[in-house]
């Protein structure tokens, strides 16, 4: 990972908040600025932080990953803290003779800042920054557009090896298993996040943790899977049922289908995502559905399956080519189920493009 250019971009940043340095604490963010993949316990065992200034880039960590670091953190300085985190920020920070420092305020211990106050004194102001490493990952560059395809290709993979393996009395639960070996079997490092498999009446729940419950013929499966390939991860929900489809199933998958499709037509760059939910939520709401579309169309995925920008109704964000981003309506029937179908989009000059490869609708005996 060539991350020399990702610093430059921030110590530009740096410069226009007039800023001497910044402490980097959240784990995305130190992993996109340095490539370290040190391993944290949220939210209080932290596997190091960043300190970086004008003209230093340091990685404040443990002697237990001081070898991991040196040889992942290319072109960082490592500091081994003697004691906690924040003291050791403290002591580069004095090294460095940094006056005015920003800090991630969404991303750091109250107690840390209170450290970082009591050591270093009215010497040095802390300003939170907010998103600001954050905005910078909003759009991908090349490197990065290469790992997430490749990251949705072993999820796509996954997906198709395991979904003709289903049939009536399976639980679950040992489907989501089948599915975390398919993807590793696939060539994924992990999953990005922990894989849902919600069958008849719990796919109504659009966060679900997959029981032993068995599923059965003629009902909805949701399944919602992410590979994460290299530190980047991808994003897949299709809705799958055995058999034969009932009426009611085969209506509301055609109006969450066509929701789809009227989004992945339509989105272009400039779009707010407010706007980009609508082309979806009109769909389903012309059909009458429109409670029952509880969540935003999409999501931005990088090193996070979570990440700006929102599709939502709330944010008045522009698309921009570049960015990756989920489209997945659903609609979703507390006692009956749901339907979701997802798709991993690249917003390009004209649209975008869909990394996504499994069918949308699979016919499965």
């Amino acid at each position: 990972m060539n991350t020399s250019a990702r610093l430059a971009r921030l110590r530009e940043r740096l410069r226009e908040q007039e800023l001497d340095a910044v402490v980097i604490t959240h784990p995305s963010n130190r992993f996109w600025l340095s490539g370290f993949t040190g391993e944290d316990i949220p939210p209080n065992e932290s596997a190091g932080h960043l300190v970086i200034s004008h003209e230093d880039a340091v990685l404040v960590t443990s002697r237990l990953n001081s070898t991991l670091a040196q040889q992942e953190a290319r072109g960082f300085r490592i500091f081994d803290r003697e004691r906690d985190f924040a003291r050791g920020d403290a002591a580069v920070l004095r090294e460095l003779g940094a006056r005015r420092v920003g800090f991630e305020d969404r991303a750091v211990l109250y107690r840390d800042i209170r450290v970082l106050e009591e050591t270093l004194g009215d010497s040095v102001e802390l300003v939170p920054v907010g998103s600001l490493v954050d905005d910078l990952r909003v759009v991908k560059d090349e490197e990065e557009l290469t790992l997430i395809a490749r990251a949705q290709a072993v999820t796509d993979a996954a997906f198709q090896a395991v979904v003709r393996e289903l049939r009536p009395g399976m639980s679950e639960r040992e489907v989501a298993l089948r599915l975390e070996q398919a993807l590793v079997e696939a060539g994924a490092d992990g999953t990005a996040f922990p894989i849902a498999v919600a069958s008849g009446p719990h796919g109504a729940l659009p966060h679900y943790r997959p029981t032993q419950r068995a599923i059965a013929a003629g009902e909805p499966i949701v399944i919602d899977m992410g590979a994460v390939v290299a530190g980047y991860c991808a994003d897949l929900t299709r809705t799958v049922w055995l058999g034969q489809a009932d009426e009611q199933l085969e209506r509301i998958f055609g109006i969450v289908l066509a929701a789809l499709e009227a989004a992945e037509a339509g989105i272009r760059p400039g779009m707010t995502g407010r706007e980009a939910d609508r082309l979806a939520r009109e769909v389903i709401e012309r059909a009458g559905y429109g409670d029952a579309f509880t969540h935003s169309l999409g999501h931005g995925v990088g090193v996070r399956v979570h990440e700006a920008p929102a599709l939502s109704p709330a944010s008045e964000q522009p698309l921009a080519p570049g960015q990756v981003v989920t489209i997945e309506p659903g609609i979703y029937l507390p006692g009956w189920g749901g339907v979701r179908i997802e798709d991993l989009v690249v917003i390009r000059e004209n649209g975008v493009e869909v990394l996504t490869r499994t069918p949308k609708r699979l016919h499965l005996s």
